[in-house]
């Protein structure tokens, strides 16, 4: 088999199309991802939020190439004293939103990173007492690491890339 070349800008063209839509599938996958892993740390925090500032600042955002390309804090759970008001939830996704960044700010290179979150100051401190805030979605992610890769693999076989 072989490739007749004439066209260096042509085949320039196609390498530059071809890595967007690489770009593109890895977004579309990580934000799968994401919400999945956001999804469990919401579900299986086995911890009580008074204030539902804890749970309303998990989320995550997607860094592509050094700039944030997709971000997702949707938490809108009301506070167990007051479950008409929910204008704490503003706060803490934006507090959330704002740590990702920061932590987003520090990965460096031409690559694809999630980062997920707990927003809250204190949730170390809420997770060093033996509850799960977010370590259990970041244990789900790494030991389905093999399992993740594979299905984006056959997701961009499905694209055709």
């Amino acid at each position: 088999m072989g490739i007749v070349w004439t066209n260096p800008q042509e085949l320039d063209l196609t390498f530059r199309m071809a890595q967007e839509e690489y770009d593109r599938a890895s977004i579309t996958f990580l934000q799968s991802v994401g919400e999945r892993a956001v999804k469990l740390a919401r579900i299986n925090g086995n911890y009580t939020d008074q204030t539902a500032n804890l749970r309303n600042s998990i989320g995550y955002i997607i860094v592509q190439a050094n700039r944030v390309v997709y971000e997702s804090f949707v938490g809108d759970n009301a506070p167990r004293h007051d479950p008409q008001g929910k204008a704490n939830a503003a706060q803490a996704r934006a507090f959330g939103l704002n740590y990702a960044k920061e932590v987003g700010a520090t990965l460096r290179g031409n690559k694809t990173f999630l980062v997920l979150v707990a927003g809250m100051e204190y949730a170390r401190h809420v997770e060093a007492k033996g509850y799960d805030v977010i370590q259990g979605s970041e244990d789900w992610v790494k030991a389905n690491t093999q399992k993740l890769m594979d299905e984006f693999s056959r997701y961009l076989k499905y694209k055709g890339l």
